[in-house]
């Protein structure tokens, strides 16, 4: 069995969360996991991160969000200006 790189891994731990792969990618990729300590470390986190931001609700966001949000993304647009 042909066993993912770590870059194909990261890409594709949404679609193995959310249930979006077949089950040949499932495995291979469980099986990259089982053997790659950092992309098992990724996987977990990102496991985590996306449990809470299900949980995250307008009320919990501080007032100014809106705000630093725009200036996070106008950051990011232009980067590559």
């Amino acid at each position: 069995m042909v066993y993912l790189k770590c870059s194909v891994v990261v890409g594709k731990i949404s679609e193995v969360i959310d249930g979006q792969t077949s089950l040949m990618t499932r495995m291979r990729f469980h099986g990259h996991i089982m053997m790659c300590k950092n992309c098992r470390r990724y996987f977990e986190q990102f496991k985590r991160v996306k449990e809470f931001a299900g949980k995250v609700t307008s009320d919990d966001l501080p007032p100014d969000f809106a705000h630093v949000m725009g200036f996070v993304m106008n950051e990011i647009e232009n980067k590559d200006v």
